[in-house]
């Protein structure tokens, strides 16, 4: 009998049988750290052939008949069964937005220009649900791709009108929040939503969000920027970090503003605020880094702050993964932006069924994990030994050894290896 991949993890998933276990196997084939030249559907049932599997991921892919809603249900429910094993009151949800540039896909018709007349392509919005205590990724809880007909979004069926970065974060907010998650979520988004009408209109909801240097708020009934109001604050030694392989001293202060613009007139009781500085400085004192943050959740000391901001960059190392380290996603061939868009929610399928191994600490997944990790034949630091492009790659692998185990006697496999021997030696 079939292993049924949702039923295992109490996921539920109604499309058509057919269809079902196709999206199952999917998943599993994206299970892989794919080269650029090879970035295609993996074939792992050894009772197909290679043309035979790509023929019926194609098929998938174009089916209209798969909604994003359908595919992207699991994906909803995994979040809430993750959710609901951390301890912490509060889950971090990381916004960001990835330009995917397909400018040599000619077979493409439906891309977008991001920015520049060679910057074509389709734009993921992307939001990552995190462990607040850890900053370790549990699922996506959200995607959207722009694309020429429109933006292509896990919860609708049809392409919505393209609307603004920030009225786009703000709509996909007021979404998360009415989802039954039983936490309290904070939103943290980098600098790009550093405006203060859009922070004023969410102050609602928790969020954290790094500023601009030169932008202005009101202290101590004057306006002055962000970076003149961080030299002039006072900060304590929080303990020491690894920044970039290296050990810095992290300093944190903190003072409240008033969330009004310089440029700003006519603002009725404008809300006041959080500023927190975080800073990395050497043992001679220089400054490595300093993020100035600005931050309407009041229940939490700054350090903590300090670190859910630093937790952001998970979102940034998915996208690696995404990009380059995992999936190639600039070099799919599928030839539309829908059918990029539903490989894209099965890939963070495949994530959420690793990140779900990477982040359990318990005897068993953790001689599990170095295992994989061995498979993989991947060199890494003994600060991290087990890392999301390694642990995709062994466990691709082990995927190929069990389809091997289930489909060859051993005798059968005594002989290829002897054959194998004949050209390659003993060691065999």
């Amino acid at each position: 009998m079939k292993m049924d991949l949702f039923a295992q993890n109490n996921l539920s998933c109604f499309l058509p049988t057919a269809l079902k276990n196709r999206y199952q196997d999917l998943i599993k084939e994206h299970l892989n750290v794919a080269p650029k030249l090879a970035q295609g559907v993996k074939t792992l049932s050894h009772h197909k052939t290679a043309w035979a599997n790509t023929q019926a991921s194609w098929r998938f892919f174009s089916n209209e008949n798969i909604a994003y809603p359908q595919l992207s249900l699991p994906l909803n429910q995994a979040a809430r069964q993750e959710l609901a094993g951390i301890t912490s009151t509060y889950a971090l949800v990381a916004h960001d937005w990835c330009k995917n540039n397909y400018r040599d896909h000619d077979c493409k018709l439906d891309k977008i220009q991001m920015s520049h007349d060679r910057d074509v392509g389709y734009e993921l919005f992307a939001s990552l649900l995190l462990d607040s205590d850890t900053g370790k990724p549990l699922a996506p809880l959200g995607l959207d791709l722009a694309a020429r007909e429109g933006v292509y979004r896990c919860r609708d069926v049809e392409p919505q009108k393209a609307i603004p970065h920030l009225e786009q974060l703000t709509d996909r907010i007021e979404w998360q929040e009415s989802l039954p998650l039983n936490k309290h979520l904070v939103h943290v988004i980098d600098r790009e939503a550093d405006s203060a009408p859009h922070l004023r209109q969410l102050m609602g909801v928790k969020w954290l969000t790094r500023g601009k240097k030169n932008t202005s708020v009101m202290h101590d009934d004057e306006f002055v920027s962000l970076e003149k109001l961080a030299l002039k604050l006072p900060s304590e030694i929080k303990g020491i970090v690894d920044y970039k392989g290296k050990e810095a001293y992290l300093f944190v202060g903190e003072t409240e503003v008033v969330l009004q613009r310089k440029s700003e007139k006519d603002v009725v009781n404008p809300p006041s605020v959080r500023f927190v500085v975080s800073t990395l400085s050497n043992e001679k004192g220089e400054q490595l880094a300093q993020w100035l943050l600005l931050s309407n959740v009041a229940e939490v000391d700054s350090l903590t702050i300090a670190n859910w901001y630093y937790f952001r960059w998970s979102i940034e190392s998915w996208f690696k993964v995404l990009k380059g380290h995992g999936f190639q996603i600039e070099h799919w061939q599928q030839e539309t932006a829908p059918r990029i868009f539903r490989r894209l929610i099965v890939s963070a399928m495949a994530c959420v069924m690793m990140w779900k191994l990477y982040n359990d600490n318990s005897k068993d997944a953790v001689e599990l994990k170095t295992f994989l990790i061995k498979l993989s034949g991947r060199l890494t630091k003994r600060s991290k030994p087990v890392t999301h492009p390694a642990l995709l790659a062994g466990l691709w692998v082990f995927l190929q050894l069990n389809e091997v185990l289930s489909n060859y006697t051993i005798e059968e496999i005594e002989a290829f290896r002897e054959l194998a021997s004949s050209f390659f030696g003993q060691t065999m």
